[in-house]
């Protein structure tokens, strides 16, 4: 489960260009690439694209399946570093690697966060699920400030802090849809830690102070992370990370609504609005440019 914005599923093996793949998305995130120039633009296409393929091929698929498209994209990221992809993402993907210089390292991580979700069901500690985030979620952050243009320690720590932040609202926000599918991310000894039982967590029955105060705990972990990212991002130019700044907004604004809705995510998935987010991408733009 990665921070990727989702996209409607497409069939494999996908014939589709980085382009058509990011335009499916249709999130206000991507729309943020319409303010980097046009090389930054193109790369962080292509490396959503990249993102989104990996991502879908782990959770859209039944397990012998997504092994083989997991290999498979294994192979062409190799590719990309040593010798000619065959597929149109990993084509477009050597370019953006070779412009903007990407440690393979990266990548190889990403892939690895991802085929965790094949095998690996629950986590039995923070320290577990921290290395589990790093890999799915603030890779993506590495990669993308190096697409930004943006180096440096800082650059580095904001990255891997945002990447934290997303992640860990991403698990509060879609703890009953991941259940479905067998997968419980918040810890293991956080759920023993306050006697719960793994249905009670997944199912949110009932949804008692004991619950809420474990659900309590992984938003303050969350903010915590966003506190960090933002504060560190301050310190970096503003303009090259405005998309960061948009993901970030948007994402924290989720969060603000859990704790509104008094940590109630199994009765209707947690949105904001379309009016809402298109507000965060106007603000964060002015604020980028002006």
């Amino acid at each position: 489960m990665s921070t990727v914005p989702p996209s409607t599923p497409m069939a494999f093996p996908q014939t589709h260009s980085a382009q058509e793949i990011t335009a499916n998305s249709k999130s206000n995130f991507i729309r943020s690439f319409l303010l980097l120039p046009k090389e930054r633009r193109e790369g962080m296409v292509n490396f959503y694209a990249l993102s989104r393929v990996i991502d879908d091929a782990v959770d859209d698929y039944p397990l012998p399946e997504a092994k083989k498209y997991l290999a498979f994209w294994k192979a062409e990221i190799n590719a990309c570093y040593d010798g000619k992809p065959s597929h149109p993402v990993t084509q477009a993907m050597q370019e953006t690697i070779q412009r903007f210089e990407i440690p393979k390292k990266y990548l190889e991580l990403l892939v690895e966060g991802c085929e965790q979700d094949l095998y690996k069901k629950n986590y039995a500690s923070l320290t577990e699920l921290r290395e589990y985030c790093y890999r799915v979620a603030s890779v993506i952050g590495l990669v993308s400030m190096k697409i930004f243009g943006v180096q440096g320690k800082i650059a580095e720590e904001a990255a891997e802090e945002m990447g934290l932040a997303l992640q860990y609202t991403n698990i509060l926000r879609d703890v009953a849809e991941d259940a479905k599918i067998g997968r419980v991310y918040l810890p293991q000894e956080d759920i023993q830690r306050y006697r719960l039982s793994e249905t009670q967590v997944t199912t949110g029955q009932p949804l008692d102070k004991k619950l809420k105060i474990l659900l309590k705990l992984q938003a303050d972990r969350a903010e915590t992370h966003f506190d960090r990212a933002f504060s560190l991002m301050k310190k970096l130019p503003r303009r090259p990370l405005v998309a960061a700044w948009v993901m970030g907004k948007v994402y924290y604004q989720i969060l603000k609504k859990i704790r509104k809705k008094q940590y109630d995510v199994y009765t209707k998935k947690i949105k904001i609005s379309k009016f809402s987010q298109i507000k965060i991408l106007f603000t964060q733009s002015v604020r980028s440019f002006f």
